[in-house]
């Protein structure tokens, strides 16, 4: 199987090695964002072997949501345990959201006087003594900006691929110069080094050099399923939880744990690959509408969560498009209240009015946050 050709000109793995080499050249901090998953362990391979050559360390970072595969801490572990690494494995507090739920709408991982899913890692930064954020994507903003703190120049890398979603394209149709990939705004700068890369490639880079990965995907190989969609993240946010449907074959030790953990999570696992509860292919029997659908599940959840997403679509007025409608019902099955999920309309991915009011972080949308983080 060939590697694909990037612009033209080359295949992506000679590509991305040059990419590679231009950061160790002319930065002097190295920073990896890693999850654990196929893509960000290529990146790991990548430049820990760069790292090697020139006898130099690299940071290697990773958020513990604590609801993870047991297989991905395992990994994590072997990586951070690696000679020209310097680990930062956060095992901080920190809120994350819980798809599985409209009533325990987070999890308060590592919070004090919780029955974690694991014990702390020794490795792991168990605590930090100024103020953070506490939620994860504020948090992952917060680790990058302390890396300009570092004396020297400091570029983050992340492993993004255009391939899996649309939104990421615009990295690599953003600019036409041969450094797409990298992005110089501010410091810390960010790079995309695989931005190009399909998931045969990520595979085939892995196989062909026995490179250690996350056993999790074995796992998920031998249950059967399309290779391309495996994904290894956190088990319970929206984009993530139907991982809960096969978590029992898969780790049924993490299954228990979690389940005593978390409110959802054996409904999520019973009938999370339903069309009928969690998909919206088909519209109940039911509901005459779309609309309909959406004002029942308004009516039906929290009053604060509904409160949130009436706002959050406010603009939108009492629209009866079924586009708009069948979006609005995915995020309420999925308790998508942070707006994570795109709008798919005529097989077009594009940014919807309420993404964009999150985007902007609105004080009233952030008081109604606040009042949950104050009442869990």
């Amino acid at each position: 199987m060939a590697r694909t050709v990037v612009r033209g000109i080359e295949d992506v793995l000679i590509a991305t090695q040059k990419r590679i080499s231009y950061l160790f050249d002319n930065f002097d901090n190295i920073s990896l964002s890693f999850s654990g998953g196929k893509d960000s362990t290529v990146l790991f391979h990548l430049i820990n072997e760069e790292a090697k050559k020139r006898n130099r360390k690299f940071i290697l970072y990773f958020q513990d949501q604590e609801a993870e595969y047991q297989g991905t801490i395992d990994f994590v572990e072997w990586c951070m345990s690696q000679p020209n690494v310097i680990p930062y494995w956060y095992q901080v507090p920190i809120f994350m959201t819980n798809a599985a739920s409209s009533s325990q709408l987070f999890l308060w991982a590592w919070g004090e006087n919780e029955k974690w899913v694991r014990e702390k890692h020794p490795i792991a930064i168990h605590s930090i003594e100024n103020k953070y954020p506490k939620r994860f994507h504020k948090f992952n903003l917060w680790v990058g900006q302390n890396l300009r703190k570092l004396e020297g120049k400091s570029v983050s890398i992340i492993g993004l691929r255009a391939e899996e979603s649309p939104d990421r394209r615009f990295v690599l149709f953003g600019e036409d110069s041969e450094m797409f990939w990298l992005r110089r705004v501010n410091e810390p700068y960010k790079a995309y080094p695989i931005i190009d890369w399909l998931y045969t490639d990520i595979w085939k880079y892995l196989i062909d050099n026995n490179f250690k990965y996350n056993k999790v995907y074995d796992k998920m190989y031998m249950l059967g399923g399309n290779l391309r969609y495996f994904r290894v993240s956190n088990l319970v946010h929206e984009k993530a939880f139907r991982c809960l449907t096969d978590l029992q074959e898969l780790e049924p030790n993490t299954y228990n744990k979690l389940e005593e953990r978390l409110q959802g999570v054996h409904t999520a696992a019973m009938y999370g690959k339903e069309n009928l509860i969690y998909s919206i292919k088909d519209l109940p029997n039911h509901f005459k509408t779309w609309k309909d659908y959406k004002d029942f599940l308004l009516d039906s959840i929290h009053p604060d969560l509904s409160k949130l997403f009436k706002y959050q679509w406010s603009r939108f007025g009492d629209t009866n498009d079924v586009g708009a409608c069948k979006y609005m019902v995915k995020r309420i099955l999925l308790c998508d209240w942070e707006g994570n999920i795109t709008w798919n309309r005529d097989n077009e991915r594009n940014y919807t009015k309420d993404q964009i009011l999150y985007k902007n972080k609105l004080k009233r949308e952030d008081e109604i946050i606040k009042k949950w983080t104050e009442t869990l």
